[in-house]
């Protein structure tokens, strides 16, 4: 086995244990003391080395594999920007921070072992946004830079992956929503919780995240949270669903009535939920206020406060990344263990699935 790095190896087993949201104690008791706290407090202040079996425990108590040790330039996060509850924990935080920070290693491991640029170009940079019409201008300009037209976009986190964004879905509570992230070199990353999520609120979550990253809000605003919160739900909402094509699919300027049968047609046919789809009615004075507290009482009251009917039938689980760890695998290009190890799957559950990988 390959030599181990007393300051690589330390980085990464603080990053590790992060990951996995345990205390030095708490990863000591699940190596059923075999290792004690005092012991791995002096490997993660580079201090000592494990030997290769303890490596293994280590390695199987925190759900890694042993090449997880050995990698090297880390990556490092910035502008880091957080929804969440208050309840979310610090060891939580700093979990999902370590997850992410893994997961955008692995899939610039295997971008560069491919040849792929992963760069990333932010076309709306210079765009100064001060109000609710600036973020619509730019969600405009992101659409025509990227030459989607007015379409609905069947898989945004294909689509952004593709363009130099790396999003990365995860399980948790309701803590925690998303998160955003830029990497050393100005690569945005993005953080969704999916679980029980529906998959237009996954979408809506992508993009909100995005427009953190992406739009450059003048400074005054800086301290508003809750306006700049407000300004990325715009984006995203814009985004999803251009203006023009909503006047369009809602077929006039005016409504005094709308059928759900409407609504839940744009829904099916965008991905953005009902609830966004009136609201932004209501913004373009389609419809009036009270109708719209109308149809937030109906939804309310009819679905619960999440809930509601209509379903986008696409999907948001295809990675770029898997994609391109297949298409190495498959070319012979890296081996199974090494996809194993970049997927961080089994060895044996890749091989029984291998021509689905």
């Amino acid at each position: 086995m390959e030599q181990l790095d007393k300051e690589i190896f330390s980085s990464r087993l603080k990053l590790a244990r992060k990951m996995a949201g345990m205390s030095l104690q708490a990863l000591s008791d699940k190596l059923n003391g075999i290792v004690s706290k005092q012991s791995l407090d002096k490997y993660e202040l580079g201090k000592m080395l494990p030997s290769d079996e303890m490596l293994f425990h280590i390695s199987n108590a925190l759900n890694l594999k042993p090449d997880y040790f050995f990698r090297k330039n880390p990556v490092e996060l910035e502008s880091v920007c957080f929804r969440k509850k208050a309840n979310l924990s610090k060891f939580a935080e700093e979990s999902i921070i370590g997850k992410s920070k893994d997961y955008v290693e692995r899939y610039s491991e295997i971008e560069n072992i491919i040849g792929i640029n992963n760069s990333f170009n932010n076309p709306i940079s210079e765009m100064v946004i001060e109000n609710t019409t600036d973020v619509e201008k730019a969600a405009i300009r992101l659409r025509e830079y990227w030459e989607l037209g007015t379409d609905a976009i069947s898989n945004i986190r294909q689509l952004l992956e593709l363009r130099g964004v790396k999003v990365y879905t995860l399980d948790h509570d309701d803590s925690f929503d998303g998160a955003s992230f830029l990497t050393g070199n100005n690569q945005p990353v993005v953080v969704v919780n999916s679980k029980d999520k529906s998959i237009d609120r996954v979408r809506f979550t992508i993009m909100h995240e995005l427009a953190h990253l992406l739009l450059n809000i003048t400074s005054e605003l800086a301290d508003n949270s809750k306006f700049i919160e407000d300004l990325c739900h715009k984006f995203a909402s814009c985004f999803l669903l251009p203006s023009k094509k909503l006047i369009e699919l809602i077929g006039g300027k005016k409504r005094s009535y709308i059928n759900i049968n409407e609504l839940i047609s744009i829904k099916e046919g965008y991905g953005i939920s009902l609830r966004a789809i009136v609201f932004r009615l209501k913004e373009m004075e389609i419809i009036s206020e009270v109708y719209y507290q109308k149809w937030v009482v109906y939804l309310s009251k009819t679905y619960g406060s999440k809930d509601e009917p209509g379903r986008y039938s696409q999907s948001e689980n295809i990675s770029v990344f898997e994609q391109l760890v297949s298409r190495a695998l498959a070319e012979g290009i890296i081996s199974i263990s090494k996809a194993s190890y970049l997927l961080n799957v089994d060895i044996n559950d890749l091989r029984k699935g291998k021509a689905n990988v």
